[in-house]
C-alpha cells in the first residue's frame, strides 16, 4: 500500500495541462491529468477514454454525484515515485489521487492503459461510495474488476486453474494473498474477481451499491453485507466454494494422463464403431434385390 511519503512523491511529479473529462451535467467523475511533457501522448490517449466506461463505474457503486475531480498523475520510470513502487505495479490509488506508471509492462488483471485508469477510478469511487470507511481488499478489487471488463474465456480458464491450484480460501485469507508475491497477488485478483461476480449473480447486480450505501450510512463492511444479502460474508464464501467444489474434485483428474488416455480410447472406439456402421450400410446397399420379392 502506498505510504504518505509515496503520495508526496507523486505530487512532486512535474505538472502538465489540467484536463477535465466530463461536460457539465454528466454523471461521471472529472479527471485532471498531471504529467511531464514526455508523457503527453499517454495523457492524450487517456483523455479520450470512453465516458461510458466511467459511467459504468458510477452505476456499479451506486453514487448519484461522483464528487470532486480526481487527480491522475502520470509518472515516468526515472521519477522518485516509480523508484519507490514495486516494478510489477503499473498504477495505484492513494486517497483521492491516482498514480499511473505508463512505462510499466502490463500483466493480469490489466491489458491496456485504459483498463488501468478505469480500475483505479473505480477504487476512488468505491471509497467515496462507502463514505471512506474501510472496505476489504478483495471486495475493492472485485468491484473494480467487475466495472472494468466482462468475464472472458481467458478469465474463466484462469479461475479454473486457480481452483485446481489450491483449496477453498476464506475472505480473510483472500485479503492476505494480496500481501504475498506476484503469483499470490495474481491469484488474489482472480479469486476476488470470480467471488464478487458470483455474489452479484446470486444477490443482484446492485449488490455493490447496496453494500457501499449501507457503509456510508454508518455500518461496517460485515454489517453492511448482512443488510444487503441476509447472510454473513463468511457464510456467502462457504456457499460459493461448495458450489464450485465439483471443479476442485474433478479438474485435477480431467487434466491427468489417465483422463487423456480414457478420452483417446473412447474416441478410438467411437471411430471403429462408425466405420463398422458405414461398412454394414455399404454392404446392404450393394446386395442384389431378391427376385422373389418383386
Amino acid at each position: 500500500m502506498p505510504t504518505r511519503a509515496t503520495l508526496a512523491l507523486a505530487a512532486a511529479v512535474a505538472l502538465g495541462a489540467a484536463s477535465p473529462r466530463a461536460a457539465p451535467g454528466e454523471a461521471i467523475p472529472q479527471l485532471v491529468f498531471d504529467a511531464p511533457a514526455s508523457l503527453g501522448a499517454e495523457v492524450h490517449r487517456l483523455e479520450r477514454l470512453d465516458p461510458a466506461r466511467l459511467q459504468a463505474v458510477v452505476r456499479l457503486v451506486g453514487i448519484e454525484v461522483p464528487g470532486p475531480p480526481i487527480r491522475v498523475v502520470l509518472a515516468p520510470e526515472d521519477s522518485a515515485v516509480a523508484r519507490n513502487t514495486p516494478s510489477w505495479i503499473p498504477a495505484f490509488a492513494a486517497g483521492e489521487v491516482i498514480v499511473i506508471l505508463p512505462g510499466r509492462t502490463l500483466s493480469y488483471p490489466h491489458e491496456t492503459l485504459e483498463e488501468v485508469l478505469q480500475h483505479e477510478v473505480a477504487h476512488v469511487l468505491v471509497a467515496r461510495a462507502a463514505g471512506h470507511r474501510p472496505v476489504p481488499r478483495w471486495f475493492h478489487e472485485g468491484v473494480a474488476l467487475l466495472a472494468e471488463r466482462t468475464w472472458s474465456l481467458g478469465e474463466r480458464t484462469r479461475f479454473a486453474y486457480e481452483l485446481a491450484a489450491g483449496s477453498a480460501v476464506s475472505p480473510g485469507e483472500l485479503d492476505a494473498l494480496f500481501q504475498g508475491d506476484v503469483a499470490s497477488v495474481e491469484r488474489a485478483y482472480s479469486l476476488s474477481n470470480a467471488f464478487v461476480r458470483d455474489l452479484v449473480g446470486t444477490y443482484g447486480p446492485d449488490l455493490p451499491a447496496r453494500v457501499l450505501r449501507a457503509m456510508k450510512a454508518g455500518r461496517d463492511f460485515d454489517a453492511a453485507f448482512v443488510q444487503a444479502t441476509g447472510v454473513t460474508v463468511n457464510d456467502a464464501s462457504r456457499a460459493y466454494w461448495r458450489r464450485h467444489r465439483l471443479w476442485l474434485v474433478w479438474l485435477p483428474w480431467l487434466t491427468s494422463p489417465q483422463a487423456i488416455y480414457t478420452l483417446m480410447t473412447a474416441l478410438a472406439l467411437l471411430a471403429i464403431w462408425r466405420v463398422r456402421v458405414r461398412r454394414a450400410a455399404r454392404r446392404l446397399a450393394e446386395e442384389p434385390d431378391d427376385p422373389d420379392s418383386a
